[in-house]
């Protein structure tokens, strides 16, 4: 890498994974770094790896990461000439790139204008509709009554989008159907507009139907001189966040990506843009394309387009704001190969993806020449509920389509994540099913093809024999060396007496109680309940039910067990044989999901509700859930206020069955 003029030492203000992937490429230039943290990142990789690291304060991110007072106060006691913002929380702030250059810190990414002009998506698409970009036909509705908002909305049609005008990532965008769904989700989007963004603003869009996500990567200096790197198909989304993405796109071909790519170009030329930027698109069925919006930073998905253009974004980032001229023209632009990134986050598929918070007990990357891996964690590191659920990503890179996901597959197969609930196992469902393989993709696709997890390829006592067998293995190992003796010297007498021993152990929430039977060589008979199953193991090998399963990941700590098979990952704790389980039936007793804030509260003691009947809203990790009863009856106790901390398994209210005291 080049040389850098001017620029000695790099504030990176943000966390996580890219806080570290942006050190990464600022040290091969020769650069120090400087890194911000909370009491909650006091372990995150970022920390250590920094040159200088600065304590910023406790968790939630309005006291820290999105402070622009602490933020400056850290850059410019520590002799900093630039900050990088990452992506989210202060990288599309307009007040935070302004105090940089009042500050004169460099800020990496473009003017504090041209934020400002493409930051509020009301003023932005007005911008582009004037310069004749394609928009969305639309309609702002700040402070508009419920009357101005029906109107607004019946001049847009039905069905709508309604989004956060300063924001988004999914943050305060809900789908609307039909006028009477929509002041209720208006309100939901400007709860989590305002706690995502600090603005309550939204706007009402045209919602296309079936379209497919496309954007387009732009790179200007402060020359004149800006260029298209090729597209990105972000199709695959879930609550309007992206869980897939790839280059290039399977339904764009050269002649759309050119023009995509000069319109993109045209959109950056009119607000004088510089540096790395986004220029988001809906594609409909018939390859028209719309502008949706423009993100003035680093994307989180910019891994594939480094993947099949061979450049290091962040690296043309720090050119770019040390002054100097982008490195190559449009026609040096090529595209190789085939891309796609997943994004593991810390969230249970089996509870409807809500966040999931916890220790990393396991954290294994898989090698492989062909995938890369940009994460921020550590074993042992805590994710907190304060921040995005997103904790790595996973890319890889084929010759074609085809060859980068059977790559990312088989890495994410090998890749062993354990202590928080995620979504591993259902990244692999997707990329394993005939659909996505096939391009059959738009933005309602995880909507319209079934990826439920829930349901295992094995029965359930098949799981059970499995992971009893594995745990024998470990942690009986003298008892299968006496087994393996005796039976060498006595195999085929009919009174040879089998060795039997208890097991216990704890699984997906379930206690399990088992014996197991030693009588051959690699053989356990695992018993329960009147049932048995037969286990043939070598190594990493099983043969159980006539099925063959090899393991991708195995690994014993303490009196627990990890492993990953056929795209299923399974933790196994050994317990006490006289553990009971627990009764967890708590009837109408309401209970945290998760770790957050009691944002509202709609039901008083002595309330009658109904089954469904919305109780209460549960702010975490920046986005808004409803919890609602689960039977008819009556309020008969409230546990928590509005604005509370909330633990998970919190009691939070209790509703007595209709017809009980």
């Amino acid at each position: 890498m080049s040389e850098l003029r001017s620029l000695k030492k790099l504030l990176v203000a943000n966390r996580g994974e890219i806080a570290l992937r942006v050190m990464k490429t600022a040290k091969k230039m020769g650069l120090l770094t400087v890194a911000v943290y909370t009491d909650a990142d006091q372990l995150s990789p970022h920390v250590n790896f920094a040159d200088q690291s600065v304590n910023i304060g406790k968790g939630p991110i309005a006291e820290s990461y999105l402070s622009i007072e602490k933020i400056m106060e850290v850059a410019l006691s520590t002799g900093c000439d630039a900050v990088h913002p990452g992506y989210g929380f202060l990288s599309e702030n307009s007040d935070f790139a302004e105090a940089c250059e009042k500050a004169k810190v460099i800020f990496v990414g473009p003017s504090s204008k041209a934020i400002e002009a493409m930051g509020n998506k009301a003023k932005a698409k007005s911008i582009m509709k004037e310069a004749g970009v394609p928009c969305i036909p639309g309609a702002e509705v700040e402070n508009k009554n419920d009357r101005e908002l029906q109107l607004a909305a019946e001049s847009v049609g039905f069905p709508l989008m309604v989004k956060a005008a300063a924001g988004g990532g999914g943050r305060g965008m809900r789908l609307v159907d039909n006028i009477s769904n929509l002041q209720k989700n208006c309100e939901i989007a400007k709860a989590e507009a305002l706690s995502a963004f600090g603005s309550s603003e939204i706007i009402l869009e045209k919602s296309i139907v079936e379209p497919r996500h496309i954007e387009i990567q732009i790179m200007a200096d402060n020359f004149g001189n800006i260029i298209s790197l090729g597209e990105r198909d972000c199709s695959v989304q879930r609550r309007h966040q992206k869980i897939i993405e790839e280059s290039p796109s399977p339904v764009v071909d050269d002649q759309l990506r050119t023009k995509m790519g000069e319109v993109a170009c045209l959109a950056g030329r009119v607000i004088n843009y510089s540096g790395a930027g986004t220029i988001e698109f809906l594609l409909d069925r018939d390859k028209n394309f719309y502008f949706l919006e423009m993100n003035t930073r680093l994307q989180v998905e910019h891994p594939v387009t480094e993947m099949v253009t061979g450049l290091d974004l962040v690296e043309l980032q720090l050119k770019i704001a040390d002054d100097q001229e982008l490195p190559l023209s449009q026609g040096q632009v090529q595209l190789s190969g085939h891309s796609l990134e997943v994004r593991l986050y810390s969230e249970d598929p089996l509870k409807n993806f809500l966040p999931s918070t916890g220790r990393i007990e396991v954290w294994r990357r898989h090698q492989s020449p062909y995938t890369r891996y940009d994460d921020g964690i550590i074993e042992g590191q805590v994710i907190s509920p304060f921040y995005d659920p997103m904790i790595a990503k996973v890319i890889s890179h084929g010759k074609n389509r085809e060859q980068a996901i059977d790559e990312l597959k088989k890495s994410l197969e090998n890749t062993a994540l354990f202590g928080v609930k995620n979504n591993r196992d259902f990244l692999i469902a997707i990329l394993s099913s005939a659909a996505f393989r096939h391009e059959d993709v738009n933005t309602s696709f995880l909507e319209t093809n079934d990826f439920s997890i829930s349901e295992n390829k094995h029965t359930k006592f098949d799981e059970v024999a499995i992971l009893s067998a594995l745990l024998m293995t470990k942690h009986s190992e003298r008892l299968i060396d006496d087994a393996v003796d005796f039976e060498d010297e006595l195999y085929g007498w009919s009174n040879c007496k089998a060795i039997n021993y208890p097991l216990s152990f704890k699984s997906k929430d379930k206690n399990h109680s088992v014996h197991i039977e030693l009588k051959k060589r690699n053989v356990v008979t695992v018993k329960q309940e009147g049932s048995q199953q037969e286990v043939y193991f070598n190594g990493n090998h099983l043969e159980i039910s006539n099925k063959k399963i090899d393991l991708d990941f195995i690994e014993y700590k303490e009196n627990r067990l990890f492993v990953s098979y056929q795209g299923h990952s399974f933790k196994a704790e050994l317990m006490k044989e006289d553990l009971k389980i627990e009764d967890k039936d708590k009837g109408g007793k309401i209970s945290a999901p998760m770790h957050g804030v009691i944002r509202d509260l709609f039901v008083s003691v002595g309330d009658k509700v109904k089954k469904n009947q919305l109780i209460l809203i549960l702010e975490a990790m920046k986005m808004q859930h409803e919890i609602i009863a689960s039977i008819d009856g009556e309020v008969s106790d409230i546990y928590t206020k509005i604005g509370e901390q909330v633990s998970v398994d919190a009691d939070l209210v209790n509703i007595n069955k209709e017809g009980e005291e």
